[in-house]
C-alpha cells in the first residue's frame, strides 16, 4: 500500500503561483468561502469529518487537515493575497515513492477521472488532488457535493491502487 506523506503536499503548496481570483469580498451568510477558512472547517465538521485548521509552512496560507475513505488528506488554500482573501481550495492526498509511482500510472488514472487528478513529482511521490473555486461562495448543498465527490475519488484511488499494485521489493 502506498504510504501517505505530507512532503508532496508541501511541494505543491510551495510551487503554487499567486492567483488571479482572490476573493476580497465578504463571505455571504450561510456560504462556504476559501476567503473565510472557518466556513470550510464548519462545513466539513457539519458533514461529520474532522477539520483541523492550520497554516502551510511554505506559504503561510491556511491549510486544513482532514480524513475520509481511510486516507488523511490536506486542503490547501490558493489564490490568496498575503495569506488572506483566498479564492480556491485544493483537496490533496500524497503518497511517498514506492517504486511504482510513474507518469504512466498517473496518466492511466487521469484518462478516466474528471474530478481528481493524479501527478508524480520529481522525488517520485504521488498526489491525488481535486481543485475547487469558491469565489463568491458555495452554498451548503454545493459544498456537500464537493465533499462527496472528494470522498468518492478517495475510494476510487483505493480501488485503483489495488488494481495497479506497486512492484514488490
Amino acid at each position: 500500500m502506498r504510504k501517505i506523506i505530507a512532503v508532496a503536499g508541501l511541494w505543491m503548496a510551495a510551487l503554487a503561483t499567486p492567483g488571479l481570483a482572490a476573493d476580497a469580498g465578504a463571505c455571504g451568510a450561510g456560504l462556504i468561502c476559501a476567503s473565510d477558512p472557518q466556513t470550510v472547517v464548519q462545513a466539513l465538521q457539519a458533514a461529520g469529518y474532522k477539520a483541523l485548521l492550520g497554516k502551510s509552512k511554505q506559504t503561510g496560507n491556511p491549510k486544513i487537515e482532514s480524513a475520509a475513505s481511510g486516507y488523511d488528506y490536506s486542503i490547501f488554500f490558493y489564490e490568496c493575497e498575503q495569506t488572506r482573501h483566498c479564492g480556491s481550495l485544493q483537496f490533496q492526498v500524497s503518497f511517498e515513492d514506492d517504486g511504482g509511482n510513474t507518469p504512466e500510472l498517473a496518466n492511466k488514472w487521469n484518462k478516466d477521472k474528471r474530478f481528481a487528478q493524479m501527478s508524480v513529482w520529481d522525488d517520485g511521490s504521488l498526489a491525488v488532488a481535486y481543485d475547487v473555486t469558491t469565489v463568491g461562495g458555495l452554498n451548503q448543498k454545493n459544498f456537500a457535493d464537493v465533499i462527496d465527490w472528494w470522498t468518492v475519488m478517495l475510494g476510487e484511488a483505493s480501488k485503483f491502487f489495488k488494481e495497479n499494485p506497486a512492484p514488490t521489493k
